[in-house]
Order: C-alpha cells, then sequence, then structure tokens
C-alpha cells in the first residue's frame, strides 16, 4: 500500500491546482432534489456541495425520503439507467456493510448510494477511477501491482484500454471480491491527511484525469 500511496499522492500533488478546472463535468440544474441549492462556483466545489448536502438531507429523513435522494443521486445525477427497480431498491435501503460486501456487483451504483450515508467517509468507485488507479501503476512502473476491478464503461478510450489491461495484469496481485473497495477507501483516506483534502476531491481527480492517463503510456 506504501509504495501505491506514493503514487497517489505524487500524482494529486501535481495536479490539485487551485483553480480545479481539471473537472468539466456539470451538474444538471433541472431538477435539484428536497431544495438543495447549489451556488454559482466551479464544477468541484458545486459537486462537493451536493455531496454534503445529499448527506444531510439524508441523514435526517424518512426512508422514502432517503430512497428518492439514492435514487436520484444514481439515476439522475450519475446517469446509471440501467438498474431494475428491485436492484434500485437494495441500493435505496441497504446498509453501508450491506452494499460493500455486495463486491463488484454493482459497484458504480451502491458507492454513489454510500457518498450519501456518509461523504466523508465513502467514495464513488467506478470504471474511470479503477481505470486511472490501474494505470498510474504502469505508468510509475510499480513492482507489486495490485489490480482493481476491471469495470465496463460507454467511454471508448477507457474500454481499450481496460481490454489491454486484462492482457496484461494476470500476474498483478487481486484482492478478495469484498476487499477493494476497504483498500480503496483506506487508500484515499491516507493519502487526503497527507495532502489536507478530502477524499471526495481525490475521487473527483482520479475520475477527471481517467483518459490523461491513458494517454501518457
Amino acid at each position: 500500500m506504501e509504495k501505491l500511496k506514493s503514487i497517489i499522492k505524487d500524482f494529486c500533488k501535481e495536479n490539485l491546482k487551485k483553480d480545479y478546472d481539471w473537472y468539466h463535468w456539470k451538474i444538471k440544474n433541472d431538477y435539484l432534489p428536497h431544495g438543495i441549492q447549489l451556488l454559482d462556483e466551479s464544477r468541484v466545489f458545486r459537486n462537493l456541495s451536493l455531496k454534503e448536502q445529499l448527506h444531510s438531507k439524508w441523514s435526517q429523513s424518512d426512508i422514502k425520503t432517503k430512497g428518492e435522494l439514492i435514487e436520484y443521486y444514481i439515476v439522475r445525477w450519475g446517469g446509471i439507467r440501467g438498474n431494475k427497480k428491485e436492484t434500485l431498491d437494495i441500493y435505496k435501503t441497504n446498509s453501508a456493510q450491506e452494499l460493500i460486501n455486495r463486491g463488484v456487483n454493482g459497484v458504480s451504483s451502491w458507492s454513489k448510494a454510500l457518498v450519501l450515508h456518509d461523504s466523508n467517509k465513502y467514495a464513488i468507485f467506478d470504471s474511470r477511477v479503477s481505470c486511472s488507479l490501474n494505470y498510474l501503476q504502469i505508468i510509475n512502473d510499480s513492482k507489486n501491482k495490485i489490480l482493481f476491478p476491471i469495470l465496463s464503461s460507454q467511454n471508448r478510450e477507457i474500454t481499450i484500454a481496460n481490454k489491454n489491461l486484462k492482457l496484461i495484469s494476470r500476474d498483478w496481485k487481486k484482492l478478495g471480491y469484498n476487499e477493494f473497495y476497504n483498500f480503496y477507501l483506506e487508500l484515499l483516506s491516507a493519502t487526503a491527511n497527507e495532502l489536507s483534502t478530502n477524499i471526495s476531491t481525490i475521487e473527483m481527480l482520479l475520475f477527471a484525469k481517467a483518459t490523461a492517463i491513458i494517454d501518457n503510456i
């Protein structure tokens, strides 16, 4: 973990610029649930504020409202519309540990739900984040590489990179079915503490820089 933590820390120190111009994804303002309001700030800070407000609303709400907030974050904000109703109901109602125990299955969705449980403790894990974590180890020629789950993506460049990764990662260390997410959180938390930031900002940087990282190979 120490080598990988060092790789992530150096990457963040190089790329976490004060103007936060590296994040280009907008929040759709046509609908913000339950009175949430966002200031006219950078897209990074708008997303951080959204996570904090969703968590605050979720923690004070009844079961029905909690489900509505989680559905908003997965479906409308996250753009994941392929979940069956019964699967989405699991993401709405299961405890944090129950969701983590699901392992790789649906992680791009259930990790979004976890952000509402606690935005300072849990972070999103999706195909772009996974690709960044894997390819940063290649770029830095890490000797003992750890393979994060290779997830399907709608992005063509990520998809091609993942196909290549499947071929070259056969001798990498593979974490247990439901171990990778806790390891990911430990990695983010340790890095955030050293850089006096938060895990969400690091996650967003890994997400935003995925294709740039691939292009460095």
